[in-house]
């Protein structure tokens, strides 16, 4: 299984590299610019539609907050779902399932590695971007009046990545599930907007509120105070069980797959060994 692993980390290393690289442009752009635009920010600051968008740009926290602690997860969630459809339901369609399959582990093994080879990748790329947050406030710091510290920044950034990490597992949960990569795709596509969206909404929603606790980025709190004091243990706690969930799910679902045939659950044979 280790060797496994070892492989698929192997697989994604120019997706890790890619993707560090890409996401790393956001806090080399909005952290270095920040000096600049710091007064304009504090004026804009009460606009609605940033607060539509969750957004608080009134002190550098809250623009961290804004800007780095909730975009960059979102455009790491698709990493997440990329790779975490393509692990199961993409390799199957492009053949490569099959091989993997024959190698002597049982399948739980097969996806308890695919599952950790994703967690681990993504958690690289957010160490990669934490670092560079870091390293480009530190460029800046002598520039701007703020109590956040160095790290701060690198424990806000770092904390958002239990949201990928549950994106990541629902999708691969999706991949095992249903009978196509390309419908995976978009069920977890729409899980994630509506979750964006459906959390900023619910703020200003009272029709919404009821909704909030099933929205997964209500776990994640990009408010300035929270890049200051880091996101609440619970929260935390409960993405990371989304997750686990999400990835025993994906366990149960592949063992009933038929590999090649595009089925739901219900139309699948009995739990293979």
């Amino acid at each position: 299984m280790v060797r496994l692993i070892w492989q698929e980390l192997k697989f994604r290393r120019n997706a890790i590299i890619g993707w560090s690289v890409g996401l790393s442009l956001l806090p080399l752009v909005y952290i270095g610019i920040y000096p600049s635009v710091a007064e304009e920010m504090e004026g804009l600051a009460d606009l609605e539609i940033y607060q539509a968008l969750g957004m608080s740009l009134g002190t550098f926290p809250d623009w961290v907050g804004s800007i780095l602690v909730i975009f960059m997860p979102l455009v790491a969630a698709f990493y997440a779902m990329i790779n975490g459809t393509g692990t199961l339901a993409g390799e199957e369609e492009d053949g490569r399932l099959e091989m993997v399959v024959t190698l002597p582990l049982p399948r739980w093994q097969i996806v308890a590695a695919k599952a950790i080879a994703l967690a681990v990748s993504s958690l690289i790329i957010f160490v990669v971007v934490a670092t560079v947050s870091v390293l480009v406030f530190l460029s800046i710091e002598s520039q701007i009046e703020t109590e956040l510290v160095a790290l701060d920044l690198f424990t806000a950034v770092l904390l958002a990545w239990p949201l990928v990490f549950a994106v990541g597992m629902i999708s691969l949960f999706l991949a095992a599930f249903a009978p196509s990569r390309r419908l995976a795709l978009a069920i977890a596509g729409a899980i994630l907007m509506i979750s964006y969206f459906g959390n900023n909404l619910a703020a200003s929603t009272a029709a919404l509120e009821p909704f909030e606790p099933f929205f997964l980025f209500t776990y994640l709190d990009a408010s300035g105070q929270a890049v200051l004091q880091g996101q609440q243990a619970g929260d935390v706690l409960i993405l990371l069980a989304i997750g686990l969930v999400a990835f025993a799910l994906a366990i149960f679902f592949f063992q009933r797959r038929n590999l090649t045939v595009s089925d739901w659950p219900w139309q699948r044979a009995k739990v293979q060994t």
